[in-house]
């Protein structure tokens, strides 16, 4: 692996297993009477800001015009679907659920990339989806609610954002992360706009917290995230990302449950064995 795929690789697990410990904050914003869209809105709004002031001047590569508000529009759908089906479902299910992501961004890239699909590169994400469902079997259940629905459908818009990242290298990060940013700002808007909810019942610090302090939080994971999956191949960015399952679960238990068991240890250690193979033969 090249130095440069080393870094990818390390900011691509960093801004993962920060997504798996953000619910803490996101609840403690939401007890504080930020509901899911407003919440969505405020902190992406003030990541947009942020990305305005310090992107300004920088533009990107010609590409097809189409692209930028494809990757602003599932932005907006795989945020606001996270952000609220982390707010109201199981943390680990909903992370379980999202990502079952690898799997569509496997086979998008097959088919629009013709990335192949090597027998190691296979059993890697195989046994990374084990670990995954492992760490989550007491939660199993085929029964899915609307929070499990907006989860599935949140993981899946991610996986098509990664490929279209991967496709269409020529586009500047700066104008990538601002798409997203700019998606969720629109997108909420515009299911605020048809769902017609009250306005938020929270005083001004938690506001302004959820759009200085959370939107530079969201601004710098975004960064992170996406200059990992713009610079490695989709089948080695999909099973890193897998390491939020493993945040997720330790968090989960620290916060809310206490010690880990040795199932949730089977399962974080499959995790990692199935992302390096995947690291190893893939790259």
């Amino acid at each position: 692996m090249t130095k440069k795929a080393a870094m990818a690789g390390g900011a691509l697990l960093v801004g993962a297993g920060s997504w798996g410990v953000i619910w803490y904050p996101l609840r403690a914003l939401s007890r504080a009477g930020l509901s899911g869209l407003w919440l969505a809105l405020f902190m992406y709004g003030g990541a947009a800001v942020a990305g305005l002031l310090l992107f300004r001047g920088r533009r990107s590569a010609h590409g097809p015009r189409w692209v930028w508000p494809a990757l602003a529009i599932l932005g907006g759908i795989t945020n606001i679907g996270f952000v609220v089906a982390i707010l109201h479902d199981d943390i680990l299910r909903v992370t379980l659920l999202f990502y079952l992501s690898p799997v569509w961004s496997v086979l998008a890239a097959r088919a629009a990339l013709g990335e192949r699909l090597t027998a190691p590169v296979i059993s890697g994400i195989g046994c990374a989806l084990l670990g995954v469902l492992v760490l989550l079997w007491r939660q199993a259940s085929l029964a899915l609610n609307g929070y499990d629905v907006l989860a599935l459908f949140s993981g899946a818009a991610f996986a098509l954002a990664n490929v279209l990242l991967r496709a269409y290298p020529g586009l500047a990060l700066e104008v990538k992360v601002q798409a997203t940013f700019v998606g969720v700002v629109v997108v909420g808007g515009l299911a605020l706009a048809f769902s017609a909810p009250a306005l938020p019942q929270a005083h001004a610090l938690p506001v302004l917290i959820a759009m200085v302090a959370g939107g530079l939080a969201i601004f710098a994971i975004t960064y992170l995230v996406q200059y990992g999956v713009t610079e490695l191949p989709v089948r080695l960015s999909s099973v890193l990302l897998l390491f939020e399952v493993v945040t997720a679960a330790f968090s989960q238990h620290i916060l809310l449950h206490g010690a880990l068991g040795a199932q949730a240890i089977a399962g974080a250690c499959a995790v990692a064995l199935g992302a390096t193979l995947v690291a190893i033969y893939g790259a």
